[in-house]
């Protein structure tokens, strides 16, 4: 799955990802559209829709397809038709569709389900839709709502129960899907696990595609997949590489997640495989995953025990043409152990580590220094590796390359941190601490030059996404973004050296 909606990235990027598919075996490719962020299509039976500037014409969309379908690879396309729904109700044509229960996570809303508005918008939506893909599936979206604050809803609420509105409204999508030829897909976070009591008059045809991004027991999955065929449904399992966990890499613990999907929904009739889910093009380097791409093939493929054994082998081999050896084998181990994700909830790397955003302000210079000194060089050790690795590589230079700028960002974030804790642990401020500022704002602004020329050479360069923080994200979900705020910080203080010795002297009394 690719997250147009977050950043549509150029056609020739999508059909890389397609001939990816076609060589590693997987036959199939979600392509999200719309979020709350802008519709990655321009529609042309719905204006004034939120659409993003380097948003693809039908035409566009249209080659994009018969491309894939050349290539053996059927692309479903996901139209968000219940929350994620701001590409909708931020426009002035469409905000009174808004639905949202004070009551509810604010960071999530809603269209109003009981409006024959909203429904007659969606139909639209999807008959443009099936012109456009000719796949048999359709996805509607429909994970992380909220709804019922609306008059409409309100008043709805009165005589009928919530899971009886939902049920109403995905039948209502299936309608128009079916009656497009179509098979509806939706997220299972409601359907099967918040409101289960949907499931009971929902439409048997629907699918149901169970996300999670944390577990890692193929026990849990297999439990939700068998509520779910008990009940007449079938599903698709939805593991991630990159989610809202992760920075610019994913961390080991997020190949135990790909795998256990894999295990639970192998050799099941009511299973119809399993997608990968990679989320917000704008929180890694572009072309820096294909090995987690490789590796969830293997999975998918040949099993948990194949891709744990082989995977990152036959990837080196085959996608850089190199010789696999024990480097390699160190490289990846490193690469996968010592990544470590946001957050208590996030996942700490066996090595211990949790991921911050560079710190680019007064408060987080001074929180990163109450946390003392604490000495990292795992990441210098695997950028050395990967160092002497390059010449080896014989096949998709750019690839390994922007594999090591994911690491260089890694590293860096941990290597200013370790520099002013140990600094402000061991020396009182002196002129040595305008040299150290000088030479992390140096350090910061040669890798936002090495970030911003990436950017430019495979995405929009005037895209707002690298430039400013987009509606609905934070700061740890744009990496372009956060360094470009931590260079501007760090530079700053380079030319006001008093005031970084200020903070050093109220952390060090």
């Amino acid at each position: 799955m690719v997250d147009a909606a977050r950043l549509p990235e150029p056609l020739d990027h999508y059909r890389r990802v397609i001939e990816f598919c076609a060589e590693w075996g997987l036959n199939t490719l979600q392509l999200r559209l719309t979020d709350d962020q802008g519709t990655a299509l321009r529609f042309a039976t719905v204006p004034d829709l939120i659409t993003h500037p380097n948003a693809f014409t039908p035409d566009q969309t249209k080659t994009l397809v018969d491309f894939a379908g050349a290539h053996g690879i059927d692309l479903i396309p996901e139209v968000e038709s219940f929350g994620h729904t701001g590409f909708i109700t931020r426009s002035p044509k469409y905000a009174h569709l808004l639905d949202a229960d004070p009551q509810g996570s604010g960071e999530f809303t809603g269209v109003i389900p009981v409006l024959p508005e909203t429904r007659e918008l969606f139909d639209k939506l999807y008959r443009e839709i099936s012109v456009i893909f000719p796949s048999v599936y359709l996805h509607a979206g429909c994970d992380e709502v909220n709804w019922g604050g609306s008059p409409q809803s309100r008043k709805a609420l009165e005589s009928q129960t919530r899971p009886q509105i939902w049920a109403e409204y995905l039948n209502a999508l299936h309608e128009t899907a079916e009656s497009l030829s179509k098979q509806l897909i939706v997220w299972g976070d409601f359907v099967l696990h918040k409101e289960p009591a949907i499931l009971s008059t929902l439409h048997k045809s629907i699918i149901i595609m169970d996300w999670n991004y944390w577990d890692t027991s193929a026990l849990e999955f297999r439990a939700a997949l068998e509520k779910a065929r008990e009940q007449g449904f079938r599903g698709i399992g939805a593991p991630a590489l990159i989610s809202y966990r992760w920075g610019p890499r994913p961390g080991s613990e997020q190949l135990r997640n790909i795998e256990a999907f894999a295990e639970a929904y192998a050799n099941d009739p009511a299973s119809l495989g399993v997608i990968l889910t990679n989320w917000v093009p704008t929180r890694y380097v572009q072309n820096s995953l294909w090995d987690g791409f490789a590796y969830a093939a293997v999975a998918f493929k040949d099993g948990p025990s194949a891709a744990r054994t082989s995977a990152f082998r036959r990837f080196v081999e085959r996608h850089y043409q190199a010789e696999w050896n024990e480097t390699w084998a160190e490289a990846f181990e490193l690469l996968y152990d010592a990544t470590p994700g946001y957050g208590d909830r996030a996942s700490i790397s066996p090595m211990g580590l949790r991921l911050t955003t560079p710190w680019s302000s007064d408060a987080q210079l001074t929180q990163t220094l109450r946390n003392g000194p604490h000495r990292i060089e795992v990441f210098a050790r695997l950028r050395s590796l990967l160092a002497g690795l390059q010449p080896t590589v014989h096949r998709n230079l750019p690839d390994f390359e922007a594999l090591v700028l994911s690491v260089e960002c890694l590293d860096s974030s941990f290597w200013r941190d370790t520099q002013v804790r140990e600094h402000d642990a061991h020396k009182a401020p002196n002129p040595q601490s305008t040299n150290l500022i000088q030479a992390i704002a140096r350090r910061d602004r040669d890798l936002v030059a090495k970030l911003s020329k990436d950017w430019d050479m495979g995405r929009d360069p005037g895209s707002a996404a690298g430039q400013e923080l987009i509606f609905g994200l934070q700061p740890k979900d744009q990496l372009l973004y956060q360094w470009r705020q931590a260079a501007a910080y760090s530079s700053s203080l380079a030319l006001h050296p008093e005031h970084f010795l200020n903070l050093l002297e109220k952390a060090n009394p």
